[in-house]
């Protein structure tokens, strides 16, 4: 089978189509689509360890990737997380799920990963009618299904991204009861300070800045408000029961998953990106 593979840690160029045994495993299928995530631009650039010290980090030569849609030899169309790394024309899939006929490999994707965040975030958020919520990174993949999930919840709406909406020039605005934070560093700090004091609530699922939240029990104490992670409590099946219509972005070749990279990491992409082998 074909792979994407890197021998060592750097930019999009170390990534490379590779000829590859195939994996033997139960549940083997013919990869028909792969999920393209900005955390794995962290991994290929070694950042990894840095930012989630609990990741053990790949092993060279590595293949990485977290999610893929595909065929299995008695002609189920599944969803789920490959043992070894998507980037291939093969993987064997752990706890395989059904894709339903009407949602398609494109769709799935941005809701088997991006879609539990999404809506495990909105779960620990506990969004009100009238709540102010604050949205960071909300062109992309999770940012676009929190916008829905917030609005459905009666909640006013505040999508900040670098391609639109109210940008990160927040100097002038009012205070939020929600913050859905995926960024860090010090758009994380203004965020957490925009926070109404004793009833605010943010949700931490990332660092694209490269910078955890720099966050004290000190400041969490001034202003009594929550900072929170991911509840472990939602399912695959839950969020495809909730009819939720994510923004579906650029499809690349195997073969270009390396300009995927650069275009994730230049900020210019919107919505789920996948491949498709």
């Amino acid at each position: 089978m074909k792979a994407v593979r890197f021998h060592e840690f750097g930019g999009p160029e170390v990534l490379r189509v590779e000829e590859v045994p195939d994996p033997v495993g139960d549940t083997l299928v013919d990869v028909t689509a792969i999920g393209l995530n900005y955390g794995e631009t962290v991994i290929r650039r070694g950042k990894g360890r840095e930012l989630f010290p609990w990741y053990p980090g790949p092993s060279f030569p590595a293949t990485i990737g977290s999610e893929v849609v595909g065929t299995t030899a008695d002609g189920r169309r599944v969803m789920g997380v490959p043992r070894d790394g998507a980037y291939a024309t093969k993987a064997v899939v752990e706890n395989p799920i059904d894709v339903p006929g009407d949602v398609s490999d494109h769709e799935a994707l941005a809701l088997l990963l991006q879609g539990t965040t999404a809506v495990a975030a909105a779960k620990a958020a506990r969004i009100q009618p009238g709540d102010r919520v604050l949205v960071e990174a909300a062109s992309g993949g999770v940012g676009t299904l929190l916008v829905q999930l917030a609005e459905r919840a009666g909640a006013t709406v505040l999508a900040a991204s670098s391609k639109g909406g109210i940008g990160y020039d927040w100097d002038d605005l009012e205070p939020v009861d929600v913050v859905f934070e995926s960024i860090g560093g010090e758009v994380g700090k203004r965020a957490f300070e925009l926070l109404r004091n004793g009833v605010g609530r943010m949700v931490v699922f990332g660092y694209a800045s490269g910078e955890p939240l720099d966050v004290t029990a000190s400041d969490i104490f001034r202003k009594g408000v929550a900072v929170m992670g991911l509840p472990q409590n939602t399912t695959p099946e839950e969020v495809l029961g909730l009819n939720l219509k994510p923004v579906l972005g650029e499809v690349y070749r195997l073969d270009e998953i390396a300009e995927a990279h650069r275009a994730l990491e230049a900020r210019t992409t919107k919505g789920k990106l996948i491949a498709r082998p």
